[in-house]
C-alpha cells in the first residue's frame, strides 16, 4: 500500500500545477498512448465524434 500512495503523491506533484483542461488533455493522450500500444480501440459516443 504504501507504493501506492507515493505514486498518488509523485503524480499529484508532477500535475498540481496544471488547469483542470490542461489534466484533462494530459490524461486523454496518454488514455491514446496505452491503448494504441496494447493494440485497443478507442471508442468515442456519438456526441463527441459529432462535435469533432
Amino acid at each position: 500500500m504504501k507504493w501506492i500512495q507515493k505514486v498518488r503523491e509523485e503524480d499529484y506533484n508532477k500535475t498540481k500545477a496544471l488547469l483542470p483542461k490542461e489534466l484533462i488533455e494530459k490524461t486523454r493522450k496518454t488514455a491514446e498512448d496505452t491503448a494504441k500500444a496494447l493494440g485497443l480501440k478507442i471508442v468515442q459516443p456519438k456526441e463527441q465524434v459529432r462535435a469533432q
